[in-house]
């Protein structure tokens, strides 16, 4: 015989679930809104579904001589904080959110960003417990280190490690999140 649940654990149950639903239906206004868009930089909107994509782009920057960065970082340095994050679902992160985080709010905003085609996120934010960024490079030596990371990602024929917000994806997946990191950064560089 199943217990009866009680009036009380009804209704607190029922109102756990309410404000959890709450919370999650405003989830898609709130990843909108997480990307610190640098004041004064023009977002050039760009679009990346796969690496061959980016990499179109990411050789014309690598030909440009000037290039004005926004943020803390050089174009040198986000270029290699995108070839670390390439590396890193293949070597797995250095800190992960936890497995519910990333089974509800992680998998959601993958889910959002997919289905906008486009990230947003801090984008001077360093992946979670890696080390600092190297301060000095050229933008071809981020370029040479971004491709290489592109090339390590297509051999490799294993698992991928969890992403540290997403979870477990799959190798499709994870090229188009980082191809969405990729042009989340790259679109407000000016050259």
């Amino acid at each position: 015989m199943n217990p009866l649940v009680s009036r009380k654990d009804f209704l607190k149950t029922t109102a756990r679930f309410a404000l959890a639903a709450g919370s999650l239906s405003t989830l898609p206004v709130t990843i909108q809104s997480c990307s610190n868009s640098p004041e004064g930089a023009v977002d050039r909107d760009l679009r990346f579904s796969n690496f061959e994509e980016a990499d179109r782009v990411i050789e014309i920057l690598s030909k440009t001589k000037k290039v004005v960065q926004y943020g803390d970082w050089s174009p040198f340095q986000i270029l290699i904080h995108c070839a670390e994050s390439i590396e890193y679902s293949i070597t797995g992160f250095p800190e992960n959110k936890s497995a519910l985080f990333q089974s509800t709010i992680g998998k959601m905003a993958f889910t959002t960003f997919s289905i906008r085609g486009k990230m947003s996120h801090d984008l001077n934010a360093q992946i979670p417990g890696a080390p600092p960024l190297p301060r000095t490079g050229s933008i071809e030596d981020g370029a040479v280190a971004l491709r290489k990371s592109f090339e390590a990602f297509i051999n490799h024929k294993t698992d991928f490690a969890p992403h540290f917000a997403y979870g477990k994806l799959s190798k499709q997946e994870y090229e188009l999140a980082h191809a969405m990191h990729i042009a989340n950064h790259l679109s407000f560089l000016k050259w």
